[in-house]
């Protein structure tokens, strides 16, 4: 049998393949496949460059997976990527959306913050026959070329960092079909399912990670040992046994959502820009740092109070993410977190300030250390952001996260007492 034969029949489309995407998805499918029973593979395509697709497909789509441990490291090599296309090849992906099961996304945060202009332009180009450039309009172009070629039902799997991610994907899914085809907006609403996800392993960018010994492999991709998936949805056409690899299957994926967004991506959020501020350059140099480590204590414990687990659960996730932070091996780049902060703060640092305030608490020092950070990283020009006004930047920080929040006194005066107290930290 030749090795072309042996690769598993394409059942699976994920747009936006990077590090992360061949860090978990395929790694939790490259396991199934092994386990026996049916196998999935996996038609790849990138979101923005085409350059990933290229270096896949230049080696068969093979590549090693480093599992970087406190003590060394380890090497799996993953096969169940089996085509890597570009992303803007509106062929390759049309041809994949008509006959796949489940299609995976990692497409990050800001890909589901739209407006109409958005819409209205990704209308446009479904409307003149050509492929969007965004990922909402490729899925509904794929999704067409599906209803068109008569395709039954699948489901679309949201992998990216967002409380509700497989609603919020169904939502912008269905708003631009509706600008475009009444029939197709219908037959997504009976026909597709949008499961939601939690997903979790630290992945850093290739150009951040220490030099890699264990292989010579160009695209080899480094990661941690710690990895969690868990889904809630129907998969109407099938699945891969992703359980086999330790994935989790639920009713309510909302409670799991909230403590890895509250604990492990605001902790991370809060780090970078506080670390950025304080001169360091990795997670494992902020978590060195006593100033950035009393200020994660702070968060997590706002966040402890509002989080639906048991105080004994939340401790241990606490032990967990603390351990998988400190390991200098995993060099995670502060800068490469702290990239597109204001998004990613409406989603980790203020649905808690948010619900403690609900609950008739205060908005919590650590949280709001975690917005105060990055409103000074911005204002001092060390992180990328929006242009905010010179006074009380920390005010319009909050204003655009959360007008809302803005608009009370006593969260605004608590905000300025933190921003104050950062810009006066020593460096």
């Amino acid at each position: 049998m030749t090795e072309a034969a042996e690769r598993a029949p394409v059942r699976i489309a994920h747009l936006g393949v990077g590090a992360f995407h061949r860090a978990h998805q395929a790694w939790y499918t490259e396991v199934a496949n092994r386990a026996g029973g049916e196998r999935w593979g996996i038609s790849a395509f990138t979101g923005r460059r085409p350059d990933a697709a290229l270096a896949l497909a230049a080696q068969d789509c093979r590549y090693d997976l480093v599992v970087r441990g406190a003590e060394g490291d380890t090497v799996e090599q993953i096969a169940a990527i089996v085509e890597a296309h570009d992303g803007g090849d509106a062929t390759a992906w049309r041809d994949a959306l008509r006959t796949v099961a489940v299609v995976t996304v990692t497409i990050t945060e800001p890909a589901y913050h739209r407006d109409d202009e958005q819409r209205s332009a990704d209308a446009v180009s479904l409307a003149s026959g050509d492929l969007p450039e965004s990922a909402m309009g490729r899925i509904v172009d794929g999704l067409r070329a599906r209803h068109e070629a008569g395709g039954g039902p699948l489901a679309i799997v949201s992998c990216d960092n967002l409380d509700g991610n497989g609603e919020l994907l169904r939502h912008e899914v269905l708003a631009l079909a509706a600008l475009v085809d009444p029939d197709l907006t219908a037959w997504i609403d009976d026909q597709v399912s949008f499961v939601s996800s939690m997903v979790d392993r630290i992945t850093p960018a290739a150009v951040d990670a220490l030099p890699i010994e264990a292989t010579d492999d160009p695209c080899a991709v480094v990661t941690e040992p710690a990895s969690a998936w868990v889904l809630a949805g129907e998969f109407p056409a099938g699945r891969p046994n992703w359980e086999l690899a330790g994935a989790q299957l639920v009713d309510d994926v909302t409670p799991f959502e909230k403590r890895k967004l509250w604990l492990l991506n605001a902790g991370h959020t809060l780090l970078a820009n506080l670390g950025i501020l304080r001169g360091h350059t990795t997670v494992a140099e902020a978590m060195a740092d006593p100033v950035c480590r009393h200020a994660l204590e702070k968060l997590w414990d706002d966040a402890a109070a509002v989080l639906p687990f048991e105080q004994g659960e939340i401790d241990r996730q606490r032990d967990i993410v603390t351990q998988r932070f400190e390991n200098a091996r995993i060099r995670h780049a502060l800068a490469q977190i702290a990239g597109d902060s204001d998004v990613k703060l409406r989603v980790r640092v203020i649905p808690v300030i948010e619900e403690r305030l609900r609950g008739g608490k205060d908005a919590g020092a650590g949280e709001l250390a975690a917005v105060a950070a990055w409103t000074t990283a911005v204002s001092a020009g060390l992180v990328a952001g929006p242009d905010l006004p010179d006074e009380d930047t920390a005010v319009a920080g909050l204003a655009l996260l959360a007008p809302s929040l803005a608009a009370d006194e006593s969260v605004r005066a608590l905000l300025r007492v933190a921003a104050d107290a950062l810009k006066g930290a020593p460096v």
